[in-house]
């Protein structure tokens, strides 16, 4: 808050006027320049720890995505064998399940980063290019944890069907498996080809 005090003794004359305003004009100027450093300053550190806790949560998504990348390869063979083994079965032929290939790893990712750069309104003092690329990564993983919530949708369904079967299902079981079988085989791949995108846009921001 700024304080403009009265004069301390009586305005003799017109040009005292003038210098006492002159005075006054030039102290509230620097008051509010000095303000006004202090705030850029504030914003200038904000921005400065958002981007450095939104790399570091980048950072950490990017490694979680490639360490899971070979259980994901081993979920889609396995999910291929299943859905071989149930359509044969659904017909009548010999088939046999492996019930370790209805296994299924989530791999969660964090956001909060970049969640409270957004609701603080940090966003509004980094650069629009900066913040564009940000938004694309992050819009990325989003897609890609929503197709893994479809796929964990999808194993939760088979699970009651085929567990403790043995390996073998009579055809109207395997029939009623089969659209879950195809719908995480699809959601499977989903990941896959989404997930290279999602390391893409992390790619771009982490350059």
């Amino acid at each position: 808050m700024l304080d403009v005090h009265a004069p301390e003794h009586r305005i003799g004359g017109f040009r005292d006027f003038m210098v006492h305003m002159l005075t006054i004009t030039v102290g509230l100027l620097i008051a509010i320049g000095l303000e006004q450093s202090v705030e850029a300053m504030h914003h200038r550190h904000q921005r400065k720890e958002a981007e450095m806790l939104i790399r570091e949560e980048i950072r950490a998504n990017q490694k979680g995505i490639q360490e899971n990348a070979q259980g994901l390869t081993t979920e889609i063979n396995g999910m291929r064998d299943t859905l071989q083994a149930l359509e044969a079965m659904s017909d009548g032929k010999p088939g046999k399940l492996n019930e370790k290939e209805l296994e299924f790893h989530e791999g969660p990712m964090r956001d909060s980063a970049w969640r409270t750069a957004s609701t603080t309104g940090v966003l509004s003092y980094m650069d629009y290019s900066e913040v564009e690329n940000f938004s694309e990564a992050y819009k990325e993983q989003d897609q890609l944890q929503g197709m893994e919530a479809m796929a964990l949708n999808d194993y939760l369904q088979l699970a009651p069907i085929l567990h403790g079967t043995g390996g073998v299902v009579d055809p109207a079981r395997a029939k009623e498996a089969l659209p879950y079988a195809r719908n995480a085989m699809g959601h499977l791949s989903g990941m896959y080809f989404i997930g290279r995108g999602t390391l893409d846009a992390y790619a771009g921001v982490l350059k």
